[in-house]
């Protein structure tokens, strides 16, 4: 007589669970601190499970679900839902992460480049001013009115950890011209008529704060953890549907200063070294191109901007490195 098998058969994987699984690797080998990938998995499934659409989308798109947990890890935001910090939400056919203005100011926070930071919009029935960048500005309203008028802009304020305070503001025309360059926001439909959709449409206030702290944190002290803002308000970008923005002559310039501050930061000493050198009157050109050699290529062209244009380095010094240094260590 046959025996009769008791055991059950062994349950079918979703493929949203097993990219999650899939991630756990990659995401212990970039995860922050201040995320644990058990917790995270977790709190993901738990995301997805809430309701059908994020699941069919979850399980059609399982790839997406593996890339939105690697950017909890990179981004260090856990996706617990009561810090409100980043999502897992479904859009445009994928799984993306959705970062939220707190999470923004979080990071912020944790790098050490801001003690602490808050955005609030300014109705049209409310009282503002503004007293200048480095200033406290002064917000007057009454939060118990219902009907407060439209949203006329938005503000962030920070203090560093020297004590500055430092102001952003944002009037309802710039937020618009935000707003107007989302990819999702400016979507058409078959018969060629405006069609938003995506964050901009749905959560507007929200939508707001978070361009503020965006554009305020380009003003925050560099820290040496400075890429990680950096990267969470790219993640945020691509997950708001992508910004058609074309940058103009003075933005490429305030850019191209940023980068070469950063650069600055992380190589002061070689660059402090580089400088005093060449101003003795037989400096040691073999040391200063060591020193050069130290500072990988992507920082020396970080590096190279004309004094005019803010650079570290004078024109005449520029000239030096350029021409005099040693051609076996200029070519490391």
């Amino acid at each position: 007589m046959n025996e009769v098998s008791t055991q059950e058969p062994a349950q079918q994987v979703a493929p949203y669970q097993a990219a999650i699984h899939k991630a756990k690797d990659r995401f212990a080998k970039v995860a922050a601190s201040t995320v644990n990938y058990d917790r995270e998995s977790i709190f993901a499934m738990q995301a997805l499970m809430k309701n059908d659409y994020a699941m069919q989308t979850a399980n059609k798109n399982p790839q997406s679900v593996h890339l939105a947990m690697i950017n909890v890890a990179s981004t260090g935001l856990t996706l617990n839902p009561a810090n409100g910090y980043a999502y897992l939400v479904p859009r445009d056919g994928a799984i993306v992460l959705d970062i939220s203005y707190k999470g923004l100011i979080k990071i912020a926070t944790d790098t050490g480049s801001v003690e602490w930071a808050r955005a609030d919009v300014v109705y049209e029935q409310d009282a503002f001013a503004y007293h200048g960048p480095a200033v406290m500005p002064v917000h007057t309203a009454d939060p118990f009115k219902k009907d407060r008028g439209q949203i006329v802009g938005v503000y962030c304020i920070a203090k560093t950890k020297s004590g500055d305070i430092l102001t952003e503001v944002m009037d309802r025309e710039e937020l618009d011209k935000i707003r107007s360059k989302s990819s999702a926001y400016a979507r058409m439909d078959r018969n060629g008529k405006h069609s938003p959709s995506g964050p901009w449409l749905e959560w507007f206030e929200q939508m707001c704060k978070k361009a503020i702290i965006k554009r305020a944190s380009k003003t925050w002290p560099y820290t040496e953890q400075n890429e990680r803002i950096g990267a969470a308000i790219e993640i945020a970008n691509v997950s708001e549907g992508g910004y058609d923005i074309g940058e103009s002559d003075e933005e490429k310039a305030h850019k191209r200063q940023q980068v070469h501050d950063a650069a600055l930061g992380r190589h002061y000493k070689n660059v402090q070294f580089i400088k005093e050198e060449m101003e003795r009157p037989e400096p040691d050109m073999y040391a200063v191109a060591e020193a050069w050699g130290e500072i990988p290529q992507e920082d020396q062209m970080a590096l190279w901007l004309a004094p005019t244009k803010g650079g570290v380095f004078t024109t005449k010094e520029r000239e030096t490195i350029k021409t005099k240094l040693p051609r076996q260590a200029e070519a490391q």
